[in-house]
């Protein structure tokens, strides 16, 4: 594979694009070392480092609908020039499946959050979440940005009807998701590996745009809600949950662990100030911190009480992880350091 993908990069002009397909059902876990190593490829060339751009892993639609088939794939992977890096991190996908999204980190989320979720509350939570839309028809349709192991897509289309677009730039977490729609055989979800702030949405195109718990890893969140707003049809619906900051003094080990995780929180103030500035009305934000605290609280004190259980499947480096992790949250809560955010909108 590696002289293969040698000799397309040399083939290709600069910004010249590679389609690969590949029909992964007797291995569906290899979506993601595949996408993994073409994102990290590189290559000389005439002096310089070259490889490809990931722009996104979709799924063949064609063989959903004629086959069942949600394990056959199409790469597309732009050539570019790349600064020569040594034993770091070369892409930002490439840093959440090495460090927050490992399998066994989402493995564990998932133990904590329940079945099919790795954010805050689980299902019941996503669900409280998802109805503040207000009447949703079957058949609409929804763009979930930060879909994660997919859970809150299907969600969507289980309770609601929805037609459901998951989207994550981790493909550790996609290739969980993949795998379980692929079994449960639901054509109303379907999934992409890509990134929403560079990923061509077709315009007007979505009844419903959702995420939760994403867009702090996003740094030009104007550019994000400007993307969304494109997407959405006239009269569509945003509704996004985010970590964001509060208005305390913000502790060093505060800005260690958001440095740490490649965090760019906003304020509610600010958050609202660029839904307003690209268009959006009928904004609605609510700080719904006080509500995390209370997860955080019953999600430690759950671990807690099955550790035994915890442990047969994790360790103890992980336990403590996760316990200290928790402690943290809560001391950066009751500083005002860390919030967790709500922003409801519509397209006019």
């Amino acid at each position: 594979l590696d002289e293969f993908v040698a000799a397309a990069l040399r083939a290709l002009r600069m910004d010249g694009v590679m389609i690969v397909r590949q029909d992964l059902c007797g291995d569906p876990k290899k979506v993601a070392k595949l996408t993994d190593y073409f994102d990290i490829f590189r290559t000389q060339e005439n002096g310089g480092s070259v490889g490809f751009h990931f722009y996104a892993v979709n799924e063949v639609e064609a063989s959903i609908y004629e086959h069942q088939n949600w394990h056959d794939y199409i790469w597309t992977l732009v050539k570019k020039s790349f600064p020569i890096l040594h034993g770091k991190n070369i892409t930002f996908r490439d840093f959440l499946d090495r460090t927050q999204y490992t399998d066994t980190g989402i493995i564990a989320y998932e133990w904590i959050f329940g079945d099919n979720f790795i954010s805050p509350g689980g299902w019941d939570q996503n669900l409280e979440i998802l109805k503040r839309f207000g009447r949703m028809k079957t058949g609409q349709k929804m763009l979930d940005i930060g879909v994660g192991i997919g859970g809150g897509a299907r969600q969507a289309a289980s309770e609601f009807g929805l037609h459901v677009l998951g989207v994550d730039l981790s493909s550790n977490m996609l290739a969980v998701a993949l795998d379980r729609i692929h079994r449960e055989k639901d054509s109303r979800v379907t999934y992409a590996i890509c990134d929403a702030v560079v990923y061509d949405f077709e315009p007007n195109s979505f009844d419903y745009v959702f995420s939760r718990d994403c867009i702090q890893h996003i740094e030009d969140t104007e550019k994000l809600f400007s993307r969304i707003y494109r997407a959405l049809k006239p009269g569509g619906k945003v509704l996004i949950t985010m970590y964001g900051v509060g208005h305390g003094k913000l502790s060093d080990s505060f800005k260690e662990y958001v440095a740490k995780r490649q965090y760019y929180l906003k304020n509610l103030g600010e958050i609202k100030e660029l839904a307003n500035k690209v268009g959006f009305v009928d904004i609605e934000v609510e700080n719904m911190t006080p509500r995390f605290k209370e997860i955080l609280l019953e999600e430690r004190r759950r671990v807690e009480q099955n550790k035994a259980e915890f442990l047969k499947k994790f360790s103890q480096k992980e336990y403590d992880s996760l316990v200290s992790g928790w402690n943290s949250k809560l001391k950066y809560i009751a500083d005002d350091n860390h919030n967790w955010n709500f922003l409801y909108a519509v397209k006019p």
